[in-house]
């Protein structure tokens, strides 16, 4: 049985930065891991789809993770994905080499425990061996949509918090219906959950999810982190309606348009990506640009959500 507890909060989805010949900047690494801090997040998510986690080798993940863990040196927790493999064997070997590098918790990635076309008998029975596979280390879940999306049962949610080993749970159904029940059936297990979809952040506060773990943060945290803290305020409309339309936008050729956003807020960032050949129009970074100069002269109720 674990006894980690996840903090409540903002996770970033962390992108990944490359160099024009693809391989991993890792100095870009540091400079990013020090950025997500300073904006006041609760924590960081790495080795995720936003890391283009199915481009990079085993290898790459493990010194990914391992890069921002010393990086962080314990200022915040670091999660990592370590399910990549077919064989429950494999996986377990790999959770074991994830968390002997100090993550707080290794991520179990829900469409690698089961078939498309299997029931939640199977993926909870894969799962449950993968349990037993890998002793009391802390674990989390996510609705990656890759390689294909699958979603957790509100049954399964309380299945996993039952079990005592999942602290956290990435949930992007963006279905406020299925938020509710999962937060429902893991009230009081230490399972948070964690909505990945911004524009409903507010709204899920208020039902009582843990807080918010997505690509937006890639973007502007500090709204989001404000929205977290502050969610029972009168203005907190005010942030959650300037996010909900920022939201389609910065989806549009991500992960270019993210490393292209933090390029132009003074990151030595290329907008390189091995899961995307998209080039950015005019048009596209105009309105980036725009989105760039409204966040930061967000305010609420005169006071300045980056402060």
């Amino acid at each position: 049985m674990s006894n980690v507890t996840t903090p409540r909060g903002v996770f970033p989805a962390m992108i990944t930065p490359l160099r024009m010949d693809m391989s991993i900047d890792w100095d870009g690494v540091d400079r990013l891991t020090d950025w997500y801090i300073d904006s006041g997040v609760t924590g960081l998510f790495a080795v995720g789809q936003s890391s283009e986690m199915f481009a990079l080798s085993d290898d790459e993940r493990l010194r990914l993770a391992e890069r921002v863990v010393r990086r962080t040196n314990g200022r915040v927790p670091v999660v990592a994905s370590g399910t990549f493999d077919q064989s429950i064997a494999a996986q377990a070997t790999f959770v074991r080499q994830m968390a002997d590098l100090g993550v707080a918790q290794v991520v179990v990635i829900a469409s690698m425990m089961a078939g498309a076309e299997d029931d939640d008998v199977i993926w909870r029975s894969n799962v449950s061996q993968l349990l037993d596979a890998t002793d009391d280390i802390p674990l989390g879940l996510y609705e990656c949509p890759l390689p294909y999306h699958r979603l957790v049962s509100a049954d399964l949610v309380a299945w996993a918090a039952g079990t005592g080993r999942f602290c956290l749970l990435k949930e992007t159904s963006r279905s406020l219906r299925q938020l509710r029940a999962k937060i429902e059936a893991a009230e009081g297990a230490g399972l948070g959950i964690y909505n990945a979809d911004a524009t409903t952040l507010l709204e899920s506060m208020e039902a009582g999810a843990s807080g918010y773990c997505g690509i937006a943060a890639n973007f502007y945290p500090q709204p989001l982190v404000w929205l977290c803290k502050h969610f029972l305020r009168a203005d907190a409309a005010n942030a959650q309606s300037m996010i909900s339309m920022a939201d389609p936008i910065i989806h549009h050729r991500y992960p270019v348009s993210a490393k292209y956003y933090r390029r132009q807020a003074g990151f030595a960032m290329t907008t390189a990506s091995r899961v995307s050949s998209a080039t950015l129009t005019d048009y596209d970074r105009r309105v980036l640009d725009s989105i760039a100069r409204q966040m930061d002269c967000l305010k609420l109720g005169g006071r300045d959500l980056t402060a």
